[in-house]
């Protein structure tokens, strides 16, 4: 494990001088060439209003309809220049994760990293190419004061199906999963790897090691993993809060990675995206569990409900930070509601 390469980041991220961390968190854009503008105004709108210090754009940047999507290089850099304008415009950094559609229109993932690594302020990885998936880093924020590690942002590529999975691993390509219960959609959606958890494990006891002290962290994916079961199935146990309008499009398969975060014990929150209409938040075994919504406006999206996810992080308690949903209705108005 390479130490110096966990740490790396083209921009250094650090609690400001209030000892404060705001992440803003957006999922499911879902864009391309001919997007809705609407779009542009929403993230302007929102990094205005939330001032973050990084934004994490959770997957399904683009891929939505055969005439919403990027095909090529140029049709995504010319997208990424539209929606990262109001980070690269205040030099405010960011970083994204990969989801079930960005590959929808034959664009390899591993090609699309390479665009996205071209602007100033992303700061996303490819990460080791020995593992699953493309964009598995660690994000490290630093102490105000000092070079100290206080709190660490995880990113995973929690790929795109089953039977993709399956043909990797030499089961027969129509390998299917499908486990439909009550609140589960079942639709062979795939999950973080074992190898990308043993990677986690290692990068965290690593960097736990070099830090002299356990770092407290959120982990982000596109696919939530099974787990996020427990808190629509359990509400009053797992103080549900927020939004349930569609079943979960959970990961099939158990890997493992909520496992090995509690037995890590630095992981204290696992966000996904995915599931538009979905942005409710739950505790279990300690660990908070949540969505973000969506904030696409070519896909489909409730307007009561459309928006981001904004993380306050204070260096002085960081494993317990304060997390809430940001509505484009709420500081647009109707302006934030889709209209064309």
């Amino acid at each position: 494990m390479n130490i110096n390469e966990l740490l790396y980041l083209k921009h250094t991220l650090r609690f400001d001088e209030n000892g404060k961390f705001r992440i803003l968190l957006m999922s499911d854009l879902h864009a391309g060439k001919n997007f809705n503008p609407q779009l542009t105004d929403a993230i302007e709108a929102t990094v205005a209003h939330t001032k973050p210090n990084l934004v994490l754009i959770n997957g399904d940047t683009s891929g939505c309809r055969d005439d919403v999507h990027c095909e090529t290089c140029e049709e995504l850099r010319d997208l990424l220049k539209e929606i990262t304008r109001p980070m690269e415009s205040r030099k405010i950094p960011w970083a994204h994760t990969f989801g079930n559609h960005d590959d929808n229109y034959g664009l390899p993932i591993g090609v699309q990293q390479k665009v996205y690594e071209e602007f100033e302020y992303c700061i996303s990885k490819s990460g080791d190419e020995d593992i699953s998936g493309t964009g598995n880093y660690v994000l490290p924020v630093l102490s105000n004061s000092s070079d100290k590690i206080r709190f660490n942002v995880w990113g995973f590529d929690s790929h795109s199906n089953i039977p993709k999975f399956a043909k990797q691993i030499g089961l027969p390509e129509n390998t299917r999963i499908k486990m439909r219960t009550p609140t589960y959609i079942g639709n062979d959606y795939d999950s973080i790897h074992p190898d990308q958890i043993h990677w986690y494990y290692s990068a965290s006891k690593a960097l736990e090691k070099y830090n002299g002290e356990k770092i407290p962290a959120i982990a982000f994916m596109h696919i939530a993993i099974p787990e996020f079961m427990v808190i629509v199935r359990n509400r009053e146990h797992c103080g549900y809060k927020g939004n349930q309008r569609e079943d979960l499009g959970c990961g099939d398969i158990n890997f493992g990675f909520f496992g090995a975060c509690l037995e890590r014990g630095d992981v204290k929150g696992i966000f996904a995206g995915h599931d538009h209409v979905n942005d409710f938040t739950g505790r279990y075994m300690g660990i908070m569990l949540g969505y973000d919504g969506g904030l696409t406006y070519d896909g489909y999206q409730d307007d009561d409900i459309r928006g981001a996810r904004l993380f306050e992080i204070d260096e002085n308690d960081a494993a317990n930070f304060e997390t809430r949903m940001i509505y484009t209705r709420d500081i647009m108005g109707e302006k934030g509601d889709r209209r064309i």
